[in-house]
C-alpha cells in the first residue's frame, strides 16, 4: 500500500512503464532494418496500425515511432532513400495522401487528428481529437467511435494509391530508352508540378474572364430581348445576367482558394521555376488574385469548406448549399457591389484604384507568368515557340454580335 491507502505498483507493472517511456530503447523511424522494404506494397492493416500509432502520438513524435509501413510507403513512393531521410518521407507521404481528401473539412480534420496541421505536431491527442471532430460536427467521443475509423481509413487507401501509381510509374521509366528529356525523372517531376500550377491557372482564367463578362453585361443598355438574338422569344433581364457571371465569378474565387489549399497540403506552398525572380511574380500574382477584395478570413473558409464538400464540387450544387447561409447571401452581395463599382473605369487611372480590375489583371499576370515559364522549362516540348494571345469574353461578346448583325443585314 502507498501512502493514499491505493496498492503500489508490482515490479512487472513497473518494467512495463519502462519499456512504454520514450527514454526506453526501442525502433525507431529509420532503425527498422529489414523490416523497410521499399520493394514491397504494405497492406492495408499494416497501413491503418501504424497510422493509429501516429494519431496517438503524434507528428512530432515520428522520428522515435516504429512505423515500418509507413516508411515502406515512404520509400516506394520515392519520398525517402535513406533512414536519415525516412521521418522526413514519412511527413511528405502523408501530407500527399491526406491533400486527396478534398481540402474541405475532411482534409483538414484529418490533418488535426494527425498533427499535420500547421502547428499541432506536439498537440496532445485529446486536442487534436477535439479540433478533428469539431470539423465533423460532432462530439470528441461519438468522432472516435465511427469518423475516425473512417477517416484514417481513407488515409491509408490514399497511401496505398500513391503506392501503386509509384509502381506503375517505374515500371513505365524501365520499359522505356530515355532518349528524350521528357522521359527523365527530372522531367516527370516538372510536369507533375506545372499540373499543379495549371490546376490554379484554371479557375484564375476563368475567374477573369466572368469578372470581364459581368462587366460588359452591366455597360449594356437595358433590354427585354437577347442583345445577340434579338427575334427570339426567350425572356432576358441584363441586371440577371451580369449577377450570373458575377456568381460565377464568385465560384471561380473559392475554386482557386481550394486550388491554393491542395498546392499547400501536397508542395508546402512551395513555387519552383526558372528562377527567383519568377517565383516571387507568381507568388505576388496568386496573392493579389484573393487580396482585392472585400471578402474575410473567415469568407474565404467558408466558401472553400463548402465548395469541397459540394457534390462533385460543381457550381450548381454548391450554389444550392450556400444560399440558405446569410453569409452567403451577404458575400455575393458586396462581391456583386464591387463588381458594379468596376463598371464605369474605363481609364488606366481609374482601374488602378478598381478592386475588380486589379483582380482581373493579378488573374492576367499569373496565367501569363506560368505559360511563359512551362514553355521555358519545357523547351523540348514546343521549341521556339510562345503563347498566343488570350482570348477575352469581351471580344467573344463582340463576335457573336458582330456575326448575328451580319446575317441580319
Amino acid at each position: 500500500m502507498n501512502g493514499i491507502g491505493l496498492p503500489g505498483p508490482s515490479a512487472s507493472s513497473q518494467s512495463a512503464r519502462l519499456s512504454r517511456s520514450p527514454d526506453a530503447v526501442r525502433p525507431r523511424v529509420g532503425q527498422y532494418g529489414d523490416m523497410a522494404d521499399a520493394s514491397r506494397t504494405p497492406s492495408y492493416d499494416e497501413l491503418i496500425k501504424d497510422l493509429n500509432r501516429l494519431r496517438a502520438d503524434g507528428l512530432g513524435s515520428l522520428r522515435r515511432l516504429p512505423v515500418p509501413a509507413l516508411t515502406n510507403a515512404s520509400r516506394l513512393g520515392e519520398y525517402s532513400a535513406s533512414p536519415e531521410t525516412d521521418a522526413a518521407g514519412v511527413r511528405m507521404l502523408l501530407k500527399e495522401a491526406v491533400a486527396t481528401l478534398g481540402g474541405g473539412s475532411i482534409q483538414e480534420s484529418a490533418e488535426y487528428l494527425l498533427g499535420l496541421y500547421p502547428g499541432t505536431a506536439l498537440w496532445p491527442q485529446v486536442d487534436r481529437r477535439r479540433e478533428a471532430a469539431e470539423l465533423y460536427g460532432v462530439v470528441p467521443d461519438t468522432f472516435r467511435k465511427g469518423h475516425e475509423r473512417r477517416l484514417l481509413g481513407e488515409v491509408a487507401e490514399a497511401i496505398l494509391v500513391i503506392c501503386q501509381d509509384a509502381s506503375l510509374r517505374r515500371a513505365r521509366l524501365e520499359l522505356q530508352e530515355r532518349r528524350h528529356p521528357a522521359d527523365s525523372r527530372l522531367a516527370v517531376q516538372w510536369v507533375e508540378r506545372f499540373e499543379a500550377y495549371y490546376r490554379i491557372w484554371t479557375p484564375i482564367y476563368a475567374l477573369a474572364a466572368d469578372l470581364e463578362a459581368a462587366i460588359e453585361t452591366w455597360r449594356e443598355e437595358p433590354s427585354e430581348t437577347v442583345p445577340w438574338a434579338p427575334d427570339s422569344e426567350q425572356p432576358y433581364d441584363r441586371d440577371q445576367q451580369a449577377q450570373g457571371y458575377g456568381r460565377s465569378a464568385l465560384f471561380r474565387l473559392a475554386e482557386q482558394w481550394l486550388e491554393i489549399k491542395r498546392f499547400q497540403s501536397r508542395h508546402g506552398g512551395l513555387w519552383l521555376l526558372s528562377d527567383t525572380e519568377v517565383e516571387e511574380q507568381v507568388a505576388d500574382a496568386v496573392y493579389r488574385v484573393g487580396w482585392h477584395n472585400d471578402l474575410s478570413d473567415k469568407d474565404e473558409s467558408f466558401l472553400r469548406r463548402h465548395l469541397a464538400d459540394s457534390r462533385h464540387q460543381e457550381a450548381g450544387h454548391f450554389w444550392d448549399v450556400i444560399q440558405a447561409f446569410p453569409q452567403a447571401r451577404e458575400i455575393n452581395a458586396r462581391w456583386q457591389q464591387m463588381i458594379l463599382d468596376g463598371v464605369d473605369c474605363t481609364s488606366d487611372e481609374d482601374k488602378e484604384r478598381s478592386q475588380v480590375w486589379l483582380t482581373i489583371r493579378a488573374c492576367h499576370d499569373y496565367c501569363e507568368l506560368i505559360d511563359n515559364d512551362w514553355l521555358r522549362i519545357a523547351d523540348w516540348y514546343r521549341p521556339q515557340t510562345s503563347p498566343r494571345p488570350r482570348v477575352s469574353g469581351a471580344s467573344l461578346y463582340q463576335e457573336l454580335l458582330d456575326r448575328r448583325s451580319n446575317s441580319s443585314g
